[in-house]
């Protein structure tokens, strides 16, 4: 990134931190529920996906909380990683558990959660094998609430193995996005 670049990213972003704690939002507006439509990156790092490049993730999220600290969330995604012309795609459904510092504007959180993961992995040597497995995850994250408006920032870590043909295969990857969502 050259110099003016660095400088307009920290320009924005120093001017993010600054409206998330000038604006403090009013508990008319808070709410208990949330959604959240995030992108980032999946880094495959179990030994199974070796070579496999940093891919894509994208994910959307509905949360409730049931007390100020406490969350549930119920979370779908798409996961995409390349190995040249091998490719690993996964469909995530999840349910989650968020456990926050119930701070006014910016709400830290770790998140902890499982469900199943819809995985099919393309190779030219032995074709397209599909698999559904049980895999579970950890995380932590923060919102940056702005009025009913949420920055989102969040990097879990998740353990998968599906089984293709007979075979276990470890997908454990460190999963790391942005994202926007309103709390309703």
């Amino acid at each position: 990134m050259r110099p003016a670049g660095k400088l307009v990213a920290a320009l924005a972003f120093s001017t993010l931190c600054v409206l998330a704690f000038a604006v403090h939002p009013s508990e008319a507006l808070s709410g208990d529920s949330y959604l959240l439509v995030k992108g980032g990156a999946i880094s495959p790092q179990a030994g199974d996906l070796e070579n496999y490049d940093t891919g894509v993730a994208a994910e959307v999220a509905v949360g409730h909380y049931f007390k100020s600290f406490l969350s549930g969330e119920l979370g779908a995604g798409y996961y995409e990683s390349k190995n040249g012309s091998s490719k690993l795609t996964v469909y995530p459904l999840t349910l989650a558990a968020r456990l926050r510092v119930p701070l006014p504007v910016v709400k830290p959180y770790a998140i902890l959660g499982g469900g199943a993961y819809f995985t099919t992995l393309d190779t030219p040597s032995s074709g397209s094998k599909d698999d559904t497995a049980f895999g579970y995850f950890a995380g932590a994250g923060v919102d940056f609430k702005i009025a009913v408006l949420l920055v989102n920032i969040e990097a879990k870590y998740l353990w998968v193995e599906p089984s293709y043909s007979g075979t276990n295969t470890k997908i454990d990857s460190m999963v790391v996005t942005a994202g926007v969502g309103l709390e309703f």
